[in-house]
């Protein structure tokens, strides 16, 4: 019994250090634990300000690389955000974002708008070289600009340009806008206004703010020969497929013959062809019809309207009047008025001898030929007939009247014909007028007083002037 007691009295001392032993544990993990955990949070905030550190660095080390440049600005979209730039000292292309934060202002430091700058500006920039990132953009006030250019001239050779009396210098790399388009320096034309920017002496970019199209002249028959005018270019000279180039806008052209000129408004439009026809221009044609002169005694001079005209063929004639006159030396002069109306005629003109007293014969007859029956009126009328007026002055039988020059004039006088001089005739006392005509030449009259002087009379006058 006794045995039995001692030995459970001897295992509640051996359980007893085993649970100070677990709670010990306990405690002991409980402390590591918490330990363990405050260590972690410490490192994460260690870690975090470490980040912190790195970002921090990182920043410094963009602001350090930001690179300044002069540039010209190519394109800008507005939808991306993005400028694409053309440096032109290294002469490379460069597309960077901008922010609202980017700074950018005019040539005067005035804040302003990116959508503000033109293409074709030249500006200084300030970029982070590493992110492609626009910090600051100004219009450079060291760069030149000249406005509506109407007066370049190009030498492609030496390539130069000349604005007025400046003389200036441009490279491969020059931009030339046209509108949307980039174009060479090949598409130029003098008629271009230009916007030009450049650097020292160097021309860096055109804008041409009114360009040039051409205008091509079709069913130009009526004016060929005679001259065109649009708007302010040079008059031209009218020729078939002729083509001018013209800046853009809303002209006048004029076109001319000589006789006739007549004017209609055009508008040219940039890069285009404007076609402009003349055949409503022209003067309108005049209805003519075809006069044969059967004149006798043959070698008869024909007059019309003051010319000296050929009748060996029929004559065309506009409708309308015209005054007649036919003479022959030692025959009756006629004077008349041919109404021509609608249809070919023949008209017969007989001049009698002067001494003989009669009366000039005419009369009209349809011509044969004419493919017209229809009868018209078409009436020659003998408005005055003159019986030659020389018979009715003194004679002077033993002297004569010599016209020496110039040479090769028909000779006239008081309307009746008396040769080619140097010719000479008999000597009539009195007043006459005496006429010089010559094919080509301008006919010419003058007033001669011959007296009853027993002499010889000789006349001598300057050569006719030539028509022009």
């Amino acid at each position: 019994m006794m045995n039995i007691q001692e030995s459970k009295k001897q295992n509640k001392v051996n359980i007893r250090p085993i649970t100070y032993l677990l709670f010990g544990l306990t405690f002991l993990t409980i402390i590591l634990l918490s330990m363990m955990f405050g260590n972690r949070k410490d490192a994460v905030y260690l870690r975090t300000d470490k980040i912190n550190q790195v970002d921090n660095l990182e920043d410094s080390a963009f602001q350090s690389k930001e690179e300044e440049i002069l540039a010209l600005v190519h394109n800008i979209d507005l939808s991306k955000q993005q400028i694409t730039l053309f440096n032109i000292h290294t002469g490379h292309m460069l597309t960077l974002s901008y922010t609202g934060g980017s700074n950018i202002t005019d040539k005067y430091g005035q804040v302003t708008t990116i959508g503000q700058i033109p293409v074709g500006s030249i500006v200084e920039v300030g970029y982070l070289a590493s992110i492609d990132k626009l910090v600051s953009l100004q219009v450079s006030n060291k760069a030149w600009e000249y406005v509506d250019v109407n007066n370049l001239t190009i030498d492609p050779s030496a390539k130069i340009m000349k604005i007025g009396s400046m003389q200036y210098k441009y490279t491969d790399k020059l931009f030339i806008l046209n509108g949307e388009d980039f174009i060479t320096v090949e598409h130029l034309a003098k008629q271009d206004q230009l916007t030009i920017r450049g650097y020292d002496q160097i021309i860096w970019s055109i804008t041409v703010t009114k360009g040039h199209g051409t205008v091509r002249l079709v069913d130009v028959e009526a004016f060929l020969g005679g001259n065109v005018t649009v708007g302010y270019e040079a008059t031209k000279e009218i020729e078939e497929d002729l083509v001018i180039t013209v800046r853009e806008g809303n002209y006048n052209l004029t076109v001319e013959n000589g006789e006739y000129s007549a004017t209609k408004n055009v508008t040219i439009y940039r890069d285009e062809e404007t076609v402009v026809s003349l055949s409503d221009m022209g003067p309108i044609e005049e209805e003519k019809s075809r006069i044969t002169f059967e004149i006798s005694p043959f070698g008869a001079d024909l007059f019309i309207d003051g010319e000296l005209t050929s009748y060996a063929n029929p004559v065309s004639l506009a409708y309308g009047k015209h005054d007649i006159q036919v003479s022959l030396g030692g025959y009756t002069t006629y004077r008349g008025v041919l109404n021509v109306k609608e249809f070919d005629q023949v008209i017969k003109i007989g001049l009698p001898e002067t001494s003989s007293k009669k009366e000039v014969s005419v009369s009209v007859e349809e011509d044969d030929n004419s493919a017209d029956t229809e009868v018209t009126e078409m009436n020659i009328s003998q408005v005055e007939v003159e019986v030659d007026s020389n018979k009715d002055y003194m004679i002077d039988e033993d002297h004569f009247i010599y016209v020496q020059s110039p040479e090769g004039a028909s000779i006239y006088l008081n309307g009746a014909y008396m040769g080619k001089s140097p010719v000479g005739f008999e000597k009539l006392i009195g007043k006459h007028i005496l006429t010089l005509i010559k094919d080509g030449y301008l006919t010419k009259s003058y007033t001669i007083e011959v007296e009853d002087d027993g002499l010889d009379r000789y006349l001598t006058y300057p050569d006719l002037v030539p028509m022009d």
